[in-house]
């Protein structure tokens, strides 16, 4: 009899032991290099999925847990990079994401509705910017509208080697180079550098996001432009510089991009304001094309 409760009270023993002994075993799950981690977060439920795994690309993971109170869920980012990687999905199913990207563009300039003898050359009248850009998709990523800051060169040459800047007053204008006829090698340029704030809509047309097309305008706080006259006299070189130019302190540009496949994108951009404050100079527009990397 006695033999009999003891084996009873081992069995007891052992169902007990089980479940505590398989719970432990499985509230610990290693996933190594989880090819897509999901994480839906409601009120009171908090869904994650996992799709693919080293070594089994067709491993799926689905855990449901119930949270009975909000302040229980804590996220902890340990940079930026983190925070971009992070999509929020809201009660209605729709996603919201917030993206970084960095661009550089190179192109050309030129001066548009300039008066007689004001022209500038396409070449080498050159632009050049660099910026990052917050992305957001409030509906998908096919739909995108884009905050940034950055910086903007340009540089323009004019076209009529044979005038120079000068000022009349406090009035800009290209004057005749009639005191140094003698002068070689003569160039008349002005360069113009921005803080930059673009705001941007951009639709992609396919998942890849390869074709694109980009609208917006570009705030301009042009800080600083001068004008240069370089010559060469007799053996010497010969370097004259204008400042307090008279540019319009803030200026706003339109904005369009292009993106296919297999090509940097394209982009142009044109300003409706003057580029001279009034009565500070002649009338002229800003027009400016290139690539956008």
């Amino acid at each position: 009899m006695r033999t009999t409760k003891k084996i009873l009270a081992a069995i007891l023993a052992g169902c007990l032991a089980t479940p505590a002994l398989a719970t432990e075993v499985q509230d610990t799950l290693v996933i190594e290099d989880a090819n897509k981690v999901k994480i839906e977060t409601r009120d009171t439920v908090q869904r994650i999925v996992i799709n693919g795994m080293k070594n089994d690309p067709e491993f799926h993971y689905v855990q449901r847990i119930s949270i009975p109170d909000s302040s229980a869920v804590r996220r902890t980012m340990k940079s930026v990079r983190d925070f971009n990687k992070i999509t929020i999905k809201k009660k209605d199913g729709t996603q919201s994401k917030w993206d970084n990207s960095y661009h550089v563009n190179i192109g050309l300039n030129t001066m548009h509705d300039t008066p007689d003898g004001y022209g500038v050359k396409v070449w080498p009248s050159l632009n050049i910017g660099v910026g990052c850009y917050w992305d957001w998709h409030p509906n998908g990523k096919q739909n995108e509208w884009s905050i940034g800051l950055g910086l903007d060169w340009r540089h323009y040459r004019m076209s009529e080697d044979k005038l120079y800047w000068g000022k009349d007053a406090a009035n800009m204008s290209l004057l005749n180079r009639a005191y140094y006829p003698q002068a070689k090698d003569a160039t008349t340029s002005m360069q113009v550098a921005s803080l930059q704030v673009p705001l941007v809509y951009t639709h992609y047309f396919d998942k890849q996001q390869e074709w694109s097309l980009s609208v917006g305008a570009l705030v301009n706080w042009n800080f600083a432009a001068h004008g240069e006259g370089d010559f060469e006299l007799g053996e010497e070189d010969h370097h004259i510089e204008l400042n307090k130019f008279g540019q319009r302190p803030f200026t706003v540009e339109g904005f369009v991009k292009v993106d296919a496949p297999h090509i940097p994108a394209l982009y142009c951009r044109y300003c409706p304001m003057k580029f001279f404050r009034d009565n500070r100079g002649p009338k002229m527009h800003q027009l400016t094309f290139g690539i956008f990397l």
